[in-house]
């Protein structure tokens, strides 16, 4: 028997990635191995932040810039992506660039230092997500799939959390770890991005139109969709609350770093199981009604974290509260791939996360900010809870006038 050279296992997993199968595996590697990075960095952010001193609404602040940036930086790289179909291009540019910002986190000690820092990274790490989304449908037979590939960021998210918190405890460099990290994360991301598929040569082939601005602007004045752009705000203002505050809830209550991570580990569990059944979700109710009972998810999450007292109670809790998330992802990513055009694919998705990631949860981190440093979390909690049930009443007046429409366009 002829031993097996490395050439020929590289051969052989460039043949195997090449294939449909192979694709959806990378796919799901990629969202593995990105957010996985930054489930040890993005929640412990804000404990680190109060680590050097700085005060709530400082926290809030710099937790909001990314979020008002990256709406703006996304939007334009993925317009450039689709204009260049240079997708895995900006991905690697943009992970090289994460590396340099992570590895001068540790450096700032005061609010004017981090400003610079913070602002960096909200530039680079916009498009990451936009571009995997958009890649990911077109590669896909059946884009209704794309629950099982996202899939993947959940699980990573989920095992970093708890991982990371457990490294904060007893590696013996403190906060500063979640930078080291996410550093390691992101060189496994670029040596990934050699067998991730690029854009779809036909798909690109069959657009008559190359982008344009234009039709960005077209694309917002379809009917229902500012209507859209304003629900997934109100959702992301509600989330905020708890991605920018949920760790600090728990130090409150006397909670450790390791109980943190597994409170949000936990949390995952709804996330993975929704999005892995989001496609029959999707055919049975529809994109909207997706959007409108994650409304109900995320106001159960909020409440329920502002009456428990026990911080060791929290992640029973939790297991309920991911399923939102995985909720308003598969259905918001659904309803904007069938109406945007083929050729602003990437675009669409980036407005639409800037949108709901970006103007939504950067708006709340500016609200819960000073929230939380006059009135504390339990407060912060049950105010966001109100919040977002009113968003749900409207998102229900706003899906039964559109129904009703539709019925008199078809009379």
């Amino acid at each position: 028997m002829q031993p097996i050279h490395p050439s020929g296992l590289f051969t052989r997993a460039k043949d195997f990635f090449s294939t449909p199968k192979g694709i959806q595996v990378n796919l799901w590697i990629s969202y593995f191995i990105f957010w996985a990075g930054a489930a040890a960095f993005m929640p412990y952010i804000s404990v680190y932040y109060e680590s050097v001193n700085l005060k709530g609404t400082q926290i809030g602040q710099l937790s909001s810039i990314p979020y008002f940036i990256s709406m703006v930086s996304s939007i334009l790289f993925a317009f450039l992506s689709d204009v260049s179909k240079q997708h895995k291009t900006v991905l690697r540019l943009c992970a090289l660039g994460l590396i340099m910002v992570m590895a001068l986190f540790p450096t700032a000690q005061s609010f004017a230092s981090f400003l610079p820092i913070v602002v960096m990274y909200s530039v680079i790490n916009a498009p990451f997500n936009s571009i995997m989304d958009q890649t990911t449908l077109t590669s896909l037979e059946n884009p209704q799939n794309y629950g099982k590939i996202r899939v993947g960021g959940s699980i990573g998210w989920g095992l970093m959390v708890l991982v990371t918190g457990f490294l904060i405890d007893h590696l013996g460099l403190g906060l500063k770890v979640i930078f080291y990290v996410n550093i390691f994360f992101l060189l496994l991301f670029l040596i990934n991005t050699i067998n991730m598929p690029a854009a779809k040569k036909k798909q690109a082939d069959q657009e008559d139109n190359p982008p344009t601005v234009k039709m960005i602007w077209d694309m917002l004045r379809l009917p229902g969709f500012l209507p859209f752009l304003v629900m997934i705000i109100i959702w992301g203002i509600g989330e905020s609350a708890i991605g920018n505050f949920l760790f600090l809830h728990i130090q409150s209550l006397g909670g450790s770093s390791t109980l943190m991570g597994i409170a949000l580990s936990i949390s995952l569990v709804g996330e993975i199981v929704t999005f892995s059944i989001a496609d029959k979700l999707q055919s049975k109710v529809g994109p909207q009604k997706m959007m409108l009972l994650s409304f109900l998810v995320l106001f159960a999450w909020l409440f329920g974290l502002s009456v428990i007292k026990n911080p060791n109670a929290i992640p029973l809790f939790q297991i309920f509260g991911g399923a939102g998330f995985a909720l308003i992802q598969s259905g918001s990513v659904a309803y904007v791939n069938a109406r945007a055009p083929k050729a602003l694919g990437t675009t669409a998705q980036a407005i639409r996360g800037g949108i709901l990631s970006g103007l939504g949860v950067g708006t709340g981190s500016l609200i819960c900010g000073v929230i939380y440093e006059h009135s504390g979390s339990v407060v912060l909690f049950r105010e966001m809870s109100y919040f977002v049930i009113v968003g749900f009443i409207i998102g229900v007046i706003l899906y039964m006038n559109n129904q009703r429409k539709n019925k008199t366009a078809k009379a």
